[in-house]
């Protein structure tokens, strides 16, 4: 199995959130919070992506400690989720419709325990209008905040959705 299978066997799995874990095991164990890496931030959202692909919400809320706050819209209550259960809800009620889901992401940037990504994400959406489904370009922004155990604590979306499918300019996503 190459290096590449088997990561995407692990991120299937739901276990993408494990190396993160493993961050720092001594300056866990002695109480102090290993330091956040854009690398684990990266690692983080390629599992996050690769469960939206999947449509997968149990690898979903596998990355978010117990009590997460998810916001896809902040500010408004009914795009406010707290907790496993009601992001698992989400995710499922949100991805339904969806197919052919393609995503990457830019170089993160991290202070502290905090990192911002971008995101571009096209997929098929539902039906907007009565032509059916068409071609969506998400362009995305998360706030996310970690735990130190690797898991999102919060994550604060800022996205545009623009019809059609868009490809990045030149030099999007760097740092």
């Amino acid at each position: 199995m190459n290096s590449r299978t088997h990561r995407r066997t692990l991120l299937r799995a739901g276990v993408a959130a494990l190396p993160l874990a493993a961050v720092a095991p001594a300056a866990h164990a002695a109480g102090q919070s290993p330091k956040l890496t854009a690398a684990q931030v990266a690692s983080w959202t390629d599992a996050y992506l690769e469960a939206w692909r999947t449509k997968n919400d149990t690898a979903a809320v596998r990355l978010f400690t117990p009590d997460a706050l998810y916001e896809a819209v902040p500010g408004v209550a009914a795009q406010t989720f707290r907790g496993r259960e009601a992001i698992g809800r989400y995710w499922r009620d949100i991805t339904s419709g969806q197919s052919e889901m393609t995503g990457r992401h830019g170089t993160p940037v991290v202070t502290g325990n905090r990192a911002a990504i971008e995101l571009w994400v096209t997929m098929r959406a539902p039906a907007i209008n009565p032509d059916g489904e068409h071609w969506v370009t998400l362009l995305e922004t998360n706030i996310l905040t970690f735990a130190p155990d690797g898991r999102c604590r919060r994550n604060t979306e800022y996205w545009n959705m623009q019809m059609g499918r868009l490809t990045p300019p030149q030099g999007w996503g760097t740092a």
